[in-house]
């Protein structure tokens, strides 16, 4: 291809980049049922364009896009807070896929440059507002305890033949509260982990293939990882609030890294077996409608640290 060509495919990627995450976003705010999953997929489009265009590329979709939103909304903060808080996952995730590190470094450099930044950001906007950090994330935690107060009792007003309990979705909703940041984390690194499933799928389809995406159903968490659960547990148990917070937030985050283990170990199973797409389909489902069979997902991974029910070492 001559230089032009190339110049020319490079302003094509930018702006099918920059077209693809705008429709994501627009999805996100006209279809909201939609948008729940929509808004997982954010930064696809930039970290498909990273590794397709590259850096330059990459992050030109990033600003443009934000720039986009900023003048149609006129509101600052809240795009680079939070739509630009996606789209640096996706620039992120791309820079560490290049330098073919090891998953769980892409993930966790991943995590922690976006969180670096945004601390950052949020601390120059609170200056710019004379607000301490404090008090702008009380402001934050009381708006998102009026909207559950109000999604909790709208359900029990929309249910009213299940005979709804209000004291224990109030409860439910101090709970919810109170592991908000275990939640969020949660959230953040499902979402990181399905970028990355459909990004090995659209490069496999390119016939590329990236060593750090291969063989994820062999993926096992660090074993010493077993003593925080156990240190997070016996925090539960000391009468101090401060610490059960802290603990039960350190344990809804472990349990949901052994879930993804169990995930692994699941996928290994259905692999070797060569199980059909209906099967594994109806189990993911019933994973996410049952409780059950998540207690027992987490199961896997949690003993897989124990028996090694793939015999990872063994294959290797």
């Amino acid at each position: 291809m001559t230089g032009t060509q190339i110049q020319h495919t490079e302003i094509k990627d930018i702006f099918t980049g920059i077209l693809l995450c705008m429709l994501i976003i627009l999805i996100m705010h006209s279809m909201p049922i939609i948008g729940i999953v929509a808004w997982m997929f954010l930064p696809l489009p930039v970290l498909f364009y990273r590794l397709k265009a590259g850096r330059n590329s990459g992050g030109i979709i990033m600003v443009a896009c934000i720039a986009v939103l900023i003048i149609f909304t006129g509101d600052i903060a809240f795009n680079l807070l939070y739509f630009g808080f996606f789209l640096m996952t996706g620039f992120f995730l791309g820079e560490y896929l290049e330098k073919m590190l090891s998953i769980e470094r892409i993930m966790l450099y991943t995590g922690g440059m976006v969180f670096g930044i945004m601390t950052a950001a949020f601390f120059i906007y609170s200056i710019s507002q004379n607000q301490n950090i404090g008090q702008l994330i009380a402001i934050y935690i009381k708006s998102y305890q009026a909207f559950s107060t109000q999604f909790f009792s709208e359900t029990a007003n929309f249910y009213p033949q299940m005979d709804v309990d209000l004291k224990r979705l109030e409860l439910m909703n101090s709970f919810f509260i109170l592991v908000l940041p275990a939640i969020f984390i949660n959230a953040y690194v499902t979402m990181m982990w399905l970028n990355l499933l459909y990004i090995k799928k659209l490069l496999f389809k390119k016939g590329i293939a990236i060593k750090s995406l291969e063989n994820l159903n062999h993926w096992k968490a660090p074993d010493l990882l077993i003593l925080c659960v156990i240190a997070s547990s016996i925090l539960l148990f000391i009468p101090i609030d401060a610490l059960q917070i802290f603990g039960a937030n350190c344990l809804f985050i472990l349990m949901f890294v052994y879930f993804l283990q169990g995930i692994s170990v699941v996928s290994f199973f259905f692999d070797k077996k060569r199980a059909p797409f209906i099967l594994r389909f109806f189990f993911y489902i019933f994973i996410t409608i049952q409780p059950l069979f998540m207690c027992l997902v987490i199961g896997f991974g949690l003993f897989d640290n124990w028996f090694n029910f793939r015999k990872l070492d063994i294959a290797t």
